[in-house]
């Protein structure tokens, strides 16, 4: 049943793709098209069988949600006048959509491929073609030198936070941090995963980036294997293990200690593998023993209440400096390039980031790399 799953998936990326092309041509082809084709050419290569990672169902349904979204920016651009200059016919918000794109196909190709190298008869080290797909472990954030007139609007929250930490006792504790993008959740949890390893002791400061991790295929066991390495534990590497053994690893190494785990990013709908992890915590902490505190961010409010619980939970709204500020402020260098090339898009890009500071740093990356041709 899941090689024909995986079956009609590759099918229905294949057709749909070979439709774009057909109604999308020349000049109004869907963005991102080489890439499209690539994937397409890896797929074709691929046999789907019995042996075939159910996982990469994920993969497939990514690639299908891509393909739909650049055929949707493509009908958008069409029936625009100006197609020319810098902007090619896209507004700043479509040219980040392209690059977030771009990224998640690249990863699309090279775990598609991956897999089709790993099943090829006569391949004998599977564990080579495995590794060759594993994250790179998210650096920890570096310290920050905390000034209240640049975080006069996460200053309040930071303090009940750090004060909650130093006052909770001992046993397992959950807090939420939720906000839309660009409200400072990431911000604030790097703020009291600093502030408190200066006010506090911990055995373990665990931080977890969980979007690139949680999506796609990538398993619950990649992010076991990197709070196994931030507990400086032995990291199993044994495909063998599954999730509930390669758990117990994490346990044995909190148990009895106190510790801090940042999970940074929850994007995944699906949060399964979070009371996964909860059961486990706490049941190391259930003796007294412990003294464990887990702090999530996320945009999805609902999820992190059904995750911590309505009472745990911290909102955050839109920071109060201005976005002219920042822009000012943080990216000089990409305004003196506007003046130098004269091109009037500042006015543009401040109006269409609707006052979020991480929806201007986005787009800074985009323009400098895609628009401007610079590093």
């Amino acid at each position: 049943m899941s090689a024909d799953h995986l079956q009609f998936l590759k099918n229905k990326f294949i057709l749909d793709l070979e439709d774009a092309v057909e109604e999308h041509s020349g000049k109004n082809e869907i963005p991102l098209l080489s890439l499209f084709l690539q994937i397409r050419d890896v797929l074709k290569a691929k046999d789907i069988n019995e042996s075939t990672p159910i996982r990469l169902k994920n993969c497939l349904y990514n690639a299908i949600s891509a393909l739909e979204d650049c055929v949707v920016l493509s009908e958008k651009r069409e029936p625009r006048k100006k197609k020319e200059g810098p902007m090619h016919g896209y507004t700043l918000a479509e040219h980040w959509l392209i690059c977030t794109t771009r990224k998640l196909l690249v990863q699309i190709k090279r775990k598609l491929t991956a897999t089709a190298d790993a099943v090829i008869p006569g391949m004998t080290d599977i564990a080579a073609s495995s590794s060759s797909t594993s994250l790179k472990v998210i650096p920890r954030p570096e310290p920050i030198d905390f000034s209240p007139s640049i975080f006069r609007g996460l200053k309040q929250k930071l303090d009940t936070i750090l004060d909650r930490l130093q006052n909770s006792g001992k046993g397992f504790q959950e807090i939420g941090i939720v906000g839309i993008g660009g409200s400072g959740k990431t911000t604030l949890a790097k703020l009291v995963f600093i502030e408190s390893n200066r006010r506090y002791w911990w055995d373990y400061r665990i931080w977890i980036c969980l979007f690139p991790k949680l999506r796609g295929d990538v398993e619950f066991k990649e992010m076991i294997k990197d709070i196994l390495k931030q507990c400086t534990a032995a990291v199993v590497d044994d495909e063998d293990f599954d999730e509930d053994e390669l758990l117990e690893n994490p346990g044995k190494a909190l148990k009895g200690g106190r510790y801090l785990m940042v999970l940074d990013g929850i994007w995944d709908i699906n949060i399964d593998w979070y009371f996964k992890l909860k059961d486990k915590l706490k049941s190391v902490s259930g003796d007294g023993d412990g003294d464990g505190h887990v702090i999530i961010t996320s945009r999805l409010p609902h999820k992190a209440r059904m995750m911590v619980g309505p009472h745990n939970l911290y909102h955050l709204q839109l920071p109060s400096t201005s976005i002219e500020m920042h822009w000012q402020s943080k990216h000089a260098p990409i305004r003196n390039l506007f003046r130098k090339y004269r091109f009037n898009l500042e006015d543009e890009l401040i109006e269409r980031c609707d006052g979020l500071p991480l929806a201007i740093d986005s787009l800074a990356e985009v323009i400098k790399k895609h628009i401007l041709g610079t590093e």
